[in-house]
């Protein structure tokens, strides 16, 4: 008899991610920045950042994330991609070594206050065409005109690409050709993330930011990250709670949004969006059982959504559940829930267990 829980559990493979790093190693020969905000996308920082360990950096957005990931990691460096806001975190920078992007003319004078004893690793941003973070290129140039003079900034250059995903695109190439123009400043640049390496358009000799690739999920449209050699480092699966079998005109779920048209046999699944599985208002979406797709019947709940169990009549409750991972990429199932491979695992949620393979 099947061992019974409700059974939400995600489980993080490092060696996957180990795998993932060098394959972006053989793909971008520069520095490599480990993107892991967000709580490592939501795989967790103490789950993924051992894996990391031969990246030339590690990147956070918040001073709260990187506080956490100095503690993680005493010696690598990282790097603050919102900058500091205010004094106090720029003292703390000062004290357990971050980079710092500045992007606001606040935080340039911000640099004014250093400590005459304190140096500080400077990521200038620029906007090149991202329209987000960043100085326009022409007032950005007065900074680094500036910066370059403070004895106490090791000044670096950064930009980001709106569409990395389209390297032939119109802002894509507009966006190459101000990096061009950037890189004749000879400073330490980073210009690219996981879909401009993917692509194939980062510079050799820059510092890359990969995230969601390291992970192994690409961010690239119709593009599975298997199709570069990397490997999933999460797969999220429930079980089986409840079955039963339905009539055909039985309805399932909130709103009566599926009716069945025949008689079928239905599983109830223990995961829903308080868990991190989407609310979506698209149909088609699949789930896994011993292998074996099977279609998401109705509304997702916010504890439980439903499953077409007609292929495999004989399960009962305890069934292991694949919501995505091995066999079902979580690419293949925001394209089916209308999102993007982000939102599903940055959204997973504490009442999901974690667990940490040992060996792949």
């Amino acid at each position: 008899m099947k061992v019974r829980a409700r059974g939400a559990q995600a489980t993080i493979f490092p060696d996957r991610i180990s795998h993932n790093l060098a394959v972006f190693k053989t793909l971008h020969p520069g520095p490599l920045i480990a993107v892991v905000k967000a709580d490592a996308y939501g795989h967790g920082l103490d789950h993924v950042v051992p894996a990391l360990k031969a990246v030339d950096a590690l990147a956070v957005a918040t001073i709260d994330e990187a506080m956490q990931l100095r503690g993680l990691s005493p010696d690598q460096r990282i790097i603050l991609l919102e900058g500091v806001f205010n004094a106090h975190e720029l003292n703390l920078a000062i004290a357990h070594r971050f980079d710092v992007v500045v992007h606001q003319m606040y935080q340039m004078a911000l640099l004014d206050e250093l400590p005459e004893t304190a140096t500080l690793r400077v990521w200038l941003k620029v906007d090149t065409g991202m329209g987000r973070l960043g100085f326009r290129p022409d007032v950005a140039e007065q900074h680094i005109q500036t910066l370059i003079k403070n004895p106490q900034v090791d000044l670096h250059l950064m930009s980001h690409f709106a569409q990395s995903d389209q390297p032939k695109a119109e802002q894509t190439l507009v966006q190459l050709d101000w990096n061009q123009k950037l890189k004749t400043f000879g400073l330490p640049f980073s210009f690219s993330n996981t879909g401009a390496v993917l692509n194939g358009i980062s510079d050799p000799n820059e510092w890359a930011r990969v995230g969601i690739g390291l992970l192994g999920i690409s961010p690239l449209p119709d593009d599975q990250a298997q199709d570069h050699g990397l490997k999933n480092a999460m797969q999220l699966q429930s079980k089986v709670i409840a079955t039963k079998t339905i009539e055909a005109g039985d309805a399932v779920g909130y709103g009566a949004h599926y009716v069945a048209d025949k008689s079928l046999r239905l599983g109830i699944v223990g995961i829903g969006y308080a868990d991190g599985y989407p609310w979506s208002t698209q149909a088609g979406s699949q789930v896994l059982v011993n292998g074996q797709a099977c279609s998401i019947l109705g509304r997702v709940s916010m504890d439980m959504l439903a499953i077409d169990l007609s292929a495999l009549p004989d399960t009962e409750p305890g069934q292991d559940v694949v919501l995505w991972g091995d066999g079902l990429p979580a690419e293949v199932v925001a394209q089916a829930l209308g999102v993007i491979p982000y939102t599903l695992v940055c959204g997973i949620t504490k009442r999901v267990k974690f667990h940490v393979a040992k060996k792949d």
